[in-house]
């Protein structure tokens, strides 16, 4: 992606994910490249990404003000709601990736045990059935 191309997609990122509080856009964030990333790996996603930078290059400007830009993304929304779709998907999924965005939802990541949720201890009578039934397999 050229520079240009990344400077329209981070400004749209920012009005598809706005700051809120102390936590940047998802433009801001510097998470176009990631975006960008994500979609080079899968074909109709690269393909949604840049129907979007072309149907937004004529017509975006840093310049204009924010109600303006967010009638460019719905027009582009209702003349291809397909790749506007699949772009906005791209743009959460970077965005609920970066541990700043989990940091402000306290969301915990990694493994969920054994810290996570609590589980009963297992119990083995939930296999009496099983091992009840006649083999249904041939032995060799």
């Amino acid at each position: 992606m050229t520079d240009t191309q990344m400077t329209i997609l981070s400004g749209a990122m920012d009005r598809l994910v706005p700051p809120i509080d102390d936590l940047p856009g998802a433009g801001a964030m510097g998470l176009a490249p990631e975006v960008d990333s994500l979609a080079r790996r899968h074909a109709p996603y690269h393909h949604a990404v840049v129907i979007f930078i072309e149907k937004l290059a004529s017509t975006w400007s840093a310049g204009l003000l924010p109600a303006q830009q967010d009638a460019l993304l719905r027009d582009l929304e209702a003349a291809d709601g397909a790749a506007f779709n699949a772009v906005l998907e791209l743009v959460y999924l970077a965005y609920y990736s970066e541990p700043r965005v989990h940091r402000r939802v306290g969301w915990r990541g990694g493994p969920l045990q054994p810290e996570g949720f609590p589980l009963a201890p297992f119990d083995p009578a939930i296999l009496q059935a099983t091992r009840q039934r006649k083999p249904f397999w041939r032995q060799t």
